[in-house]
This record gives C-alpha cells, sequence and structure tokens, in this order.
C-alpha cells in the first residue's frame, strides 16, 4: 500500500491506526459512503502483501452482495492501483484472489449452506464481515472457530462494519455497550472488542459535492439518522414500529401460569424457534432457540435439553420445510399469509397484548429491525425468529389445532 495512491483521512487514518493496533475484534460503523469499506479492504490488501501465503475472508450475508459490492466495487479496483493487475489472479467465480506470494483473499455469503461449508472450510488470519446489521449473531460465531491459521508475525483479527441499526442490534450490544448479546452480561474481554465511527462528512473530499447535501441531507428523519448521521435507531419502514420497551419483561414478571403454549419452527441454513405462552388473548414470547447450519435433529435435541418441550403444545412450521416438519415433536404446517400474520400482530401490540421476555435475545434482535422496503416488500434479512414468532401467534389464532 503507497500513500501515493490510497491518501487516508483524518478520521479514516484514526481507523487505520485502530486496525494496526493489538486489540482482536474491531467494528467500523457510520453512515453512508463514509469509507469504511475501503478503510477495512486497503487493511486486508496491506496484510495480504505483508505475510505471505496469509489466508484472508471477506463475507457478507448474500455472497452476490459481497462480490458485486466488495470485490468488483472496491478490492479488485484497489488492488490495481496498489499492486497492479499483473500482480494477483482473479477467480470472480469462486470468490478468490490469489496475490503474487501465495496469499488469498476469499469473498463469500453466509446465507447459502453451500458457500458457508466452502469457505468455512479453510483457516484464515483475517476476517471481514461487511454490513454486520444483515448477519445474524449465531454465524458470525459459528465463524470463529475459522480464525486459526498460524503466520509468523501476523496477528489474527476480526474486522467488522455496518450502517447501524436499532440498539438491540447484537453489534451494538458487543461493540458499544461491550454486553454478551445472548444474556446481557458483561463481556468476559471487553478490551479485545472496539469501534470507530466514520461519517459521510469525515469522508466529504472523495464524495460528489452534492451527495450530502442534495441526497443525506434529505432523507426523511430516521435514515437520515443512520446513513447521514451514523446513529443506531429503528430504521424507516419498521414493521413492529410500536413495539416498545416497556413491553418486554423480566422472566419473574411473566404470569406464573399460561392457558395453553403454542411454538413456531423456521428451517433453514438459520434455524429458529420460538415459544409463546397465551392467557386469554394476551400473547407472551417466553423463549427462543436458534443455531446456524445445524440439522434439525440437533436444533430438537438441544431444545429438549432446555425442558423446551415439557409443555405439550403444537409447533407451527414453516411450510417449505417437507420432512423436517416430521422431526419436530408436535409439528404441523403453519399458516404462512405474511402480511395477515403482521396484521394480527401489530393489533396485539396496539391492544397492549402483546409481551416478550427478556431472554428472548433472537426475537429482541430482530423486532425493531424487521422492516418493508422503499416497495412495501418486507426485507428478506435477519427475520428468522420473525417468521417463528408469526407462525408460533397466528397460525394459532387461524387453525384451531390443539394439543394438551
Amino acid at each position: 500500500m503507497t500513500t501515493e495512491v490510497f491518501k487516508p483521512t483524518k478520521v479514516q487514518k484514526k481507523a487505520l491506526e485502530l486496525l494496526s493496533s493489538g486489540t482482536k475484534h474491531i467494528l467500523l460503523f457510520g453512515g453512508s459512503r463514509s469509507g469504511k469499506t475501503t478503510v477495512l479492504v486497503m487493511a486486508i490488501i496491506f496484510r495480504a502483501c505483508r505475510y505471505p501465503g496469509s489466508r484472508h475472508l471477506i463475507c457478507r450475508f448474500r455472497a452476490k452482495d459481497a462480490r458485486s459490492s466488495v470485490l468488483h466495487e472496491t478490492l479488485i479496483p484497489w488492488l490495481n492501483k496498489t499492486i497492479g493487475a499483473k500482480n494477483y489472479k482473479a477467480n470472480v467465480h469462486d470468490g478468490l484472489i490469489t496475490l503474487w506470494n501465495g496469499s488469498e483473499i476469499w469473498i463469500g455469503g453466509l446465507g447459502d449452506k453451500e458457500q458457508v461449508d466452502r469457505i468455512l472450510g479453510h483457516e484464515y488470519v483475517t476476517i471481514y464481515f461487511n454490513e454486520v446489521s444483515q448477519i445474524s449473531y449465531s454465524a458470525i460465531t459459528t465463524a470463529y472457530s475459522r480464525l486459526a491459521m498460524k503466520v509468523e508475525g501476523c496477528k489474527n483479527k476480526f474486522f467488522y462494519d455496518c450502517n447501524p441499526c436499532s440498539p438491540m442490534h447484537w453489534a451494538y450490544k458487543v461493540f458499544i455497550r461491550k454486553i454478551e448479546p445472548r444474556t446481557d452480561e458483561k463481556l468476559n474481554k471487553p478490551e479485545l472488542y472496539a469501534s470507530e465511527v466514520l461519517n459521510p462528512m469525515d469522508n466529504a473530499e472523495n464524495l460528489d459535492e452534492d451527495y450530502i447535501s442534495d441526497i443525506l441531507d434529505n432523507m426523511p428523519e430516521k435514515q437520515r439518522a443512520r446513513f447521514r448521521d451514523g446513529l443506531w435507531v429503528k430504521p424507516e419502514g419498521s414493521v413492529y414500529e410500536k413495539f416498545e420497551e416497556s413491553m418486554i419483561l423480566t422472566r419473574d414478571q411473566l404470569p406464573e401460569e399460561f392457558d395453553r403454549f403454542t411454538g413456531g419452527q423456521d428451517f433453514g441454513l438459520h434455524i429458529a424457534a420460538v415459544k409463546v405462552g397465551w392467557v386469554g388473548e394476551t400473547v407472551y414470547v417466553v423463549a427462543d432457540f436458534g443455531g446456524f447450519n445445524i440439522t434439525t435433529k440437533t436444533s430438537v435435541e438441544q431444545q429438549q435439553a432446555k425442558n423446551w418441550y415439557d409443555d405439550c403444545f403444537v409447533t407451527y412450521c414453516d411450510p417449505a420445510g417437507g420432512e423436517r416438519i416430521q422431526e419436530v415433536p408436535g409439528g404441523v404446517k403453519a399458516n404462512n399469509s405474511v402480511d395477515a400474520g403482521i396484521d394480527y400482530i401489530i393489533a396485539k401490540i396496539e391492544r397492549g397484548q402483546f409481551f416478550v421476555c427478556k431472554d428472548c435475545t433472537g426475537v429482541l434482535g430482530e423486532i425493531w429491525d424487521y422492516s418493508r422496503d422503499e416497495n412495501n416488500q418486507i426485507v428478506k434479512v435477519n427475520d428468522h425468529y420473525m417468521d417463528a414468532m408469526r407462525y408460533a401467534i397466528f397460525s394459532a389464532a387461524t387453525s384451531g389445532v390443539v394439543m394438551g
């Protein structure tokens, strides 16, 4: 890397200093086009050049997004500028860059099983999670074991970046509040986690002069807070906009007895289960469970170990689950009417008939970021617990199936 080619801004220099420090986990967050991805990609290029034969991973939720926004728009252009096109080979189909010194930079996604098995079949000295607002904590922690490559003189590091989302997101809890997102207990080694804010104003010299004034300044309030000011807020178009912190209960605040229980099960690479207790027409999300890249059988076994099925109840499952539904105790097909199910839960929230136990970190980690796009379509990212919760509640209200 040469300063004649890459001229970091003052804030980017500060971020680069943090990246070269002894801190193991580093998050760069802030507004749109603030240079976060460029800084992290440059750090990886430097590490790959500095340590021959080293291996580095850049991953996002979807592999196609990683290839588009990171590989083509950032990594390859900066490789051409810094080391020259003759000094690396790009296998775009496989998402692999091989440098002249034997170092490798892999690009992939954590939302597809085939991709996961391929990229997590190697060990790395750097793992960079791009746009972690779209990646579940279970997927992140599954990848942790792959930061195991040993290269003399090289400190293994995790890099992260994102546009901020809600304060309930795991990244805010880990890097800002320094707590374990699944338990809300203090991190064992908070000194291993550091963050730096990069906003568009800090990168103004590299942007079109009207980008901030004409585009970011004119966004709706919440989008402006996120994409211009780098603040952690509920996103625009939040589906459960009226869900408030007063609806989050500690376990000892839950009813002592419930009239019945129902369950919801979402399948896929990110498996998620939600257990709901009913008192009359009021619903309480009392437990959740999730896993990344595990089988349904393993999921059920782990739930049984947590006494999940001590109560006899119906579990409404993703209708696309096929034979996997039979592996779930009390499993039946759910009513997957998305909009009707969402409207039903919104009505529960508005009537004061909806509560979530504080222990349900999967549900709470998704509920405020569950949103619609500009076309009013549900954003299909980090919605596994939301699907399972909808199955458990709406299917119970419409199916008439009762157990126990």
